[in-house]
């Protein structure tokens, strides 16, 4: 048996204990819904940077290979429904963390989710690790090339360096230099989802990530139509981290309007700032047009992200994505994206990937 059917065997094992000997096991409990999931998403990626062309196989980190269950159940008489969410991910050669210089990397499991939740119309309350309030609200998309042409470009080839071309002794890890700045991602937290009022939605969460970081989140989220459809999301977070910078708060949101005709557009900003003289604010901005028609979907972008490792840094990608996608589990795609660095002092050679892959989902 592989890596993939151990882990979606071991889920569902999870998911059979936990509704056999657990709360949705009581006879008070109706509806009671297993639904165990996966995916696999693996490709071929080429880079050309300082150390010349390398090819590496790789999963791709902007959806990486993972399975999860998600579990629910109605609660007699009470107008609840209680449930929960396990997924676990596991990589090898994550596209984000290859490098020049390590071209292999075994794989290993890693959570994403474990959770339990009860909802109802006071909304839903969940406890354990999950998404926070605001993660993802950087990165609304209805382009269709997310699989490929994502919001974070520093996930394809994220180790990779900018090198100093007169220095090569000085280098810039070119995930380090470009983020999103996409919240606070997952982490252990209780977070509460209000009811929705129309198509908007709100969230808040508490709590804690790095061993003893406390975290807060509140996001916000629109979908629906105004001459197309449209996906809108703000979102703010803050960290504390101690010591002179005190707190880490990220502000931003995304939207994305699709078009009947398939045309599609989508921007996308953040900031960064703490309490720290000596380290400059970091901000980050995309616009991303777009085309779907029938199974094919393509896009043109361009990303920026400034003074994240140093000041006066501009980490710059610009790009472009295709996905064919011929049935809802699979889909087929191509991407290239050129990275740059522009430094006060330094030139920088660029990086550029290639990558051609397929998504399974099951």
């Amino acid at each position: 048996m592989n890596n993939q059917n151990k882990l979606r065997s071991a889920i569902v094992a999870i998911a059979c204990g936990i509704t056999s000997t657990g709360v949705l096991a009581q006879a008070s409990v109706s509806n009671v819904s297993v639904d165990p999931y996966g995916q696999i998403n693996y490709g071929v990626m080429v880079t050309d940077s300082a150390a010349g062309t390398k090819t590496y196989t790789a999963d791709n980190d902007n959806s990486a290979s993972r399975a999860g269950v998600r579990l629910s159940g109605d609660v007699a008489d009470t107008g609840l429904t209680v449930g929960a969410h396990v997924e676990l991910e596991y990589q090898v050669n994550p596209s984000n963390a290859v490098s020049e210089d390590e071209r292999t990397i075994s794989g290993e499991f890693a959570e994403r989710h474990l959770n339990v939740y009860v909802a109802g119309a006071f909304g839903k309350a969940s406890v354990g690790q999950g998404d926070g309030a605001a993660n993802g609200n950087i990165e609304r998309d209805l382009s269709g090339t997310a699989v490929i042409s994502y919001a974070n470009p520093g996930l394809m080839g994220g180790g990779l360096s900018f090198v100093e071309k007169s220095n090569p002794a000085d280098t810039v890890r070119f995930g380090a230099a470009m983020s999103d700045q996409d919240f606070e991602s997952r982490y252990t937290r209780v977070r509460y989802d209000l009811p929705s009022v129309g198509p908007l939605k709100v969230a808040l969460s508490q709590g804690t990530k790095n061993d003893d970081q406390d975290v807060t989140e509140i996001g916000a989220r629109f979908d629906g139509d105004l001459g197309g459809k449209v996906s809108a999301a703000v979102g703010y977070s803050s960290r504390d981290v101690g010591g002179a910078a005190d707190r880490v708060d990220t502000l931003g949101g995304s939207v994305s309007w699709l078009h009947d005709s398939g045309f599609n557009v989508t921007g996308a900003y953040s900031t960064v700032s703490d309490d720290d003289a000596a380290n400059p604010d970091s901000d980050f901005f995309l616009v991303k047009l777009g085309y779907k028609t029938g199974r094919h979907a393509m896009d043109i972008h361009m990303m920026e992200a400034s003074d994240r490792v140093a000041e006066g840094d501009s980490a710059q990608t610009i790009g472009l994505g295709y996905v064919y996608t011929p049935v809802k589990y699979f889909s087929a795609y191509a991407g290239y994206n050129n990275n740059s660095l522009d430094r006060n002092a330094g030139d920088y050679e660029n990086v550029d990937t290639l990558f051609v892959g397929a998504l399974l989902k099951f």
